[in-house]
C-alpha cells in the first residue's frame, strides 16, 4: 500500500476487487462487482473532500468497442454518445461508497453493483473515476476522468479464469496504480512521460476475484447491497437501487 494506490494522477484510482456470478433463473445471470477505493486515513485526499466525484461503470460485450476501450482508441467518456453505447453503462457517486478497513494510514472504500443479463459470449468490466456538469462546451475540458480498471468476466461463454497484476521490480513490491504499455513492456503512469518512471512486470494468476455459483451469504458481500438498472436491449436488469443512465 502506497500513495500510488490511492491515485496520483488527476483523480483517484478505482479498482475491481470481487465479481460474483450466479445463474438465478433460465439463461439470465446475475454479476455482482465490488468496487474499492484508497484513501488517506489522516488527510484524506477525495472521500467526501470532491463534489461530484463519480464512479462510472460500462459492461461492454462488443469485442470492438471493448478493444478500443483496452487500447486507449476510446475512453470511459464515450459511452455516453448514443443510446446504443449507454446500454451497459451506470454511475455511483463515490459519497455513497462504504468505509471498510483501516490498514497502515489507509483507508478503504467498497461499493457493489448488481446486474442480470442473458448468458454473453465475451463482458468485459471497466471502471474510472469521473468528475461532470463542468459546462466548458469544450470537450477537452469536459472530459474529466481518471486512471481506468478493467476485468474480463466472460471469455468464450465461460467465467474467466485468468487474471493478473503488476510487480515493481525496483521496489519489490506489487504495484497498484495504472500502467501503460511501450515497446519495452509496462510502465507506471496513464501516459509516457520524458522523465525517468520504473518499469513493471506484469504476473498472471488464476481469477481469484471471481466467485461462480455463490449462495449469496458470504460475508465478502455483508453490508453492500448497492447496484444500478443496466439496460442490455430488449433485457433490462434489475438492481435495489441506483440510477440507470438513458439515452
Amino acid at each position: 500500500m502506497n500513495d500510488m494506490t490511492v491515485g496520483m494522477e488527476n483523480l483517484p484510482n478505482v479498482f475491481i476487487d470481487k465479481i460474483e456470478i450466479s445463474r438465478p433463473s433460465g439463461n439470465m445471470y446475475r454479476i455482482k462487482v465490488i468496487l474499492k477505493m484508497f484513501d488517506y486515513a489522516e488527510d484524506r485526499s477525495w472521500y467526501n473532500k470532491i463534489d461530484g466525484l463519480k464512479v462510472k461503470c460500462a459492461f461492454v460485450s462488443d469485442l470492438d468497442r471493448a478493444f478500443s476501450l483496452d487500447n486507449g482508441e476510446t475512453s470511459l467518456y464515450d459511452m455516453l454518445t448514443s443510446q446504443h453505447h449507454s446500454r451497459g453503462t451506470m454511475t455511483v457517486s463515490c459519497d455513497d461508497f462504504i468505509h471498510a478497513t483501516g490498514v497502515e494510514g489507509y483507508e478503504t472504500y467498497t461499493t457493489m453493483l448488481t446486474i442480470d443479463i442473458p448468458q454473453p459470449d465475451n463482458l468485459n468490466v471497466y471502471v474510472a473515476c469521473f468528475i461532470d456538469d463542468l459546462e466548458f462546451g469544450i470537450p477537452q475540458f469536459d472530459k474529466f476522468y481518471g486512471p481506468m480498471s478493467a476485468e474480463r468476466i466472460f471469455v468464450g461463454r465461460v467465467p474467466n479464469e485468468q487474471s493478473g497484476y503488476f510487480y515493481n521490480p525496483e521496489t519489490d513490491e506489487e504495484y497498484g496504480g495504472p500502467v501503460h504499455q511501450q515497446d519495452s513492456g509496462y510502465m507506471e503512469g496513464s501516459e509516457h512521460i520524458d522523465t525517468a518512471h520504473a518499469g513493471l512486470r506484469y504476473v498472471s494468476e488464476d481469477n481469484y476475484k471471481m466467485i461462480v455459483g455463490s449462495d449469496m451469504s458470504t460475508e465478502v458481500f455483508d453490508g453492500l447491497d448497492v447496484g444500478l438498472a443496466v439496460d442490455f436491449g430488449d433485457d433490462v436488469a434489475y438492481s435495489p437501487c441506483g440510477t440507470q443512465l438513458g439515452p
